[in-house]
């Protein structure tokens, strides 16, 4: 699983030495660690099979890998924190961050892939921090895994004694036994992503194959999407197929109009799926409808344009919607919309396109909407125009498929409804329908 590591001592900090008559100073509470991979995903620990470990060292590997198969897989933080330090590849831990987290406690993270942060950064619980990966100073062919450590250094204890047993969602890892599996509740909401099928802080997208078949793709880290993941055959009798977490618990769940008929399939917790529940009937006669949270609840709600009139149904949870109220008219010169929160306000933000392909922008006030202000042109030349957040900085992003050649195409969110030059993530995307927001 690993291979030898050599041991230096990073950053032993000293602590002051107190007054022989102060009273004693309470011993701060320990953080409440959660499992460093995407919420819902099986990593199985090894505390034992290493030569170079001292002590309560655990090497996590994804359940069901061999090799370097979780090469490039999210780690996230166990617990907030600052970074306090990191070291690059050729140190003796590789790529590896270390998270302060208060009262002389903290958390290692080493022989990442890449990093996601860096010296002084303030993490969340369940941030991404880097990827696994196989990096060392000392070692070359180390298969990929990440090697976790759990520190108190509150009692001036010295390496590797201030190496403490850790438990993940306050079950302890069984040290004696030497390995133990666990499945990440790493699944706070402050991470969480409106479209994220797997709990994650990126949005995901669905594609439908020209067969029917939906496939999955995972968002990551810095933008683009993982290989396809198959969900399920059927699709093709479905149209506007739509991604976002109705109830609040950051899973998203799927929407799909059939025959006029829209159904609701809830996210179980782990991005498997329950069976089909109708919502209701009379969603053939909209142009275009997009999947949103308009007012800050967590609960998508959904705009849909009938003509010239726009009307939001505000989501109620669990796939329930309130009756529609009028949002506003003049929408009939608009071919598609889109939505998603541009500025990380927690409320959905609007795109459009004319028949000429400029796209236009409408911030969401306390009192509606803003003006519209064009924000773009050249659209004409792509379809399946999708906001969404595919980088995890809380900004809608825009994916889009160019029709002449059906290459996949990013622009990440400049945070005020502008967005950065186009990247290309993908291609073969000929016969291929993607879920609106």
């Amino acid at each position: 699983m690993s291979s030898r590591i050599g041991r230096a001592v990073i950053g032993v900090a000293v602590a002051a030495m107190a007054l022989a008559l102060a009273p004693p100073t309470a011993q701060a509470a320990a953080p409440a660690l959660e499992l460093p991979f995407i919420c819902g995903t099986s990593w199985k620990g090894d505390s034992g099979s290493s030569s170079a470990h001292r002590n309560n060292e655990i090497d996590w590997n994804m359940s069901g890998t061999t090799g370097n198969e979780d090469l490039g897989e999210p780690v996230l933080a166990a617990a907030a924190g600052t970074v306090r330090w990191e070291g690059g590849e050729t140190s003796a831990y590789g790529n590896y961050v270390e998270i302060d987290h208060g009262g002389g406690y903290s958390t290692l993270y080493a022989h990442l892939d890449k990093k996601s942060v860096h010296l002084n950064d303030v993490v969340r619980q369940g941030d991404v921090i880097g990827t696994v990966g196989n990096t060392d100073g000392n070692t070359s062919g180390l298969s990929a895994h990440l090697h976790f450590e759990f520190r108190n250094r509150g009692g001036g204890q010295s390496y590797p004694d201030y190496i403490r047993p850790a438990s993940f969602h306050g079950d302890a890892f069984d040290y004696a036994a030497g390995t133990e599996t666990y499945v990440s509740q790493n699944c706070g909401t402050l991470n969480k992503a409106a479209k994220s099928i797997n709990g994650d802080k990126y949005d995901d997208a669905i594609g439908v194959d020209s067969e029917g078949v939906a496939w999955v793709y995972y968002g990551r880290s810095g933008g683009g999407f993982s290989a396809a993941v198959r969900l399920g055959a059927g699709w093709g009798a479905f149209s506007r197929i739509a991604i976002n977490d109705s109830n609040g618990d950051g899973w998203a769940d799927l929407f799909a109009v059939g025959n006029g008929t829209l159904y609701y399939w809830n996210n179980r917790g782990n991005a498997t799926f329950s069976t089909a529940q109708e919502v209701g009937p009379g969603w053939g006669a909209f142009e275009y409808v997009s999947f949103v949270d308009i007012n800050a609840d967590n609960k998508t709600d959904i705009l849909a344009r009938d003509g010239g009139k726009m009307y939001v149904y505000t989501g109620q949870g669990g796939g329930a919607f309130a009756a529609r109220s009028l949002l506003g008219e003049g929408w009939s010169g608009l071919l598609r919309h889109t939505a998603g929160d541009a500025d990380a306000d927690g409320d959905g933000d609007i795109w459009a396109t004319n028949s000429a392909g400029d796209l236009y922008f409408w911030k969401k006030t306390a009192d509606g909407y803003a003006t519209a202000a064009q924000v773009g042109s050249g659209w004409n030349g792509f379809r399946q125009l999708v906001a969404m957040d595919v980088n995890g900085d809380s900004k809608a992003d825009l994916v889009a498929i160019r029709t002449s050649d059906n290459t996949l195409w990013q622009w990440l969110g400049g945070g005020a409804g502008t967005f950065g030059k186009a990247t290309q993530i993908g291609s073969g995307w000929a016969g291929f329908t993607l879920a609106v927001n």
